[in-house]
């Protein structure tokens, strides 16, 4: 149930997702739905928390033990949305605009994105560690940067059905975290293609 009002409410958004499609896609009864969750509300916590694995599930470089190599998850994170039918949306991004009138989704929905940049912090220590990230500053503020690039970066790549702004907003906060390399943008690609 969940992951098919997690595909309705991405393609859809929260408010035009009615129970009653969650209901008809999964054949299920409202009894069952409300015994698991209570209710809607309780459904789009469910959603926020199946998308907060699946980008977690995507980025395994985020995982205990990584190695800390930011340019390398950096790189990972543009073949995922290189391939198939060009940039996509982030599965739990493009619901954040939409919990903004309902304390309870927006504080899940800024939780969810706590526990990504922590995974994202835990990369950049262990890269300083190992001296892969040169930049001073908190490894959670670092974390933002790279996760703003990524958010910033998913929302102009799909209004321009290009995978270059992405590249772009990754290259500079790698630059940013002093990350060192080839940069992500393929060569001869102008900035000024984008405006």
């Amino acid at each position: 149930m969940v992951e098919a009002a997690a595909a309705l409410m991405q393609a859809r958004g929260i408010a035009a997702t009615a129970v009653s499609d969650v209901l008809a896609a999964t054949g299920t009864g409202k009894s069952q739905l409300y015994h698991h969750f209570g209710g809607k509300q309780g459904l789009v916590l469910a959603v926020i928390d199946h998308q907060l694995a699946r980008v977690l599930a995507a980025q395994p470089r985020l995982a205990p033990g990584t190695d800390g190599d930011v340019r390398a998850w950096a790189t990972d994170l543009l073949a995922v949305h290189r391939g198939g039918d060009g940039p996509l949306s982030c599965p739990l991004g493009v619901l954040s605009g939409q919990v903004d009138d309902d304390p309870v989704l927006r504080g899940h929905q800024a939780a969810a994105f706590d526990r990504w940049r922590e995974g994202l912090a835990h990369l950049v220590g262990v890269g300083r560690e190992r001296g892969l990230v040169n930049a001073a500053g908190e490894p959670a503020e670092l974390a933002g940067v790279l996760l703003a690039a990524v958010q910033g970066g998913l929302m102009l790549a799909r209004l321009a059905r290009d995978v270059r702004p992405l590249e772009i907003a990754l290259d500079a906060a790698l630059a940013r975290l002093g990350v060192h390399g080839a940069p992500l943008l393929p060569p001869g690609d102008a900035l000024d293609d984008l405006v």
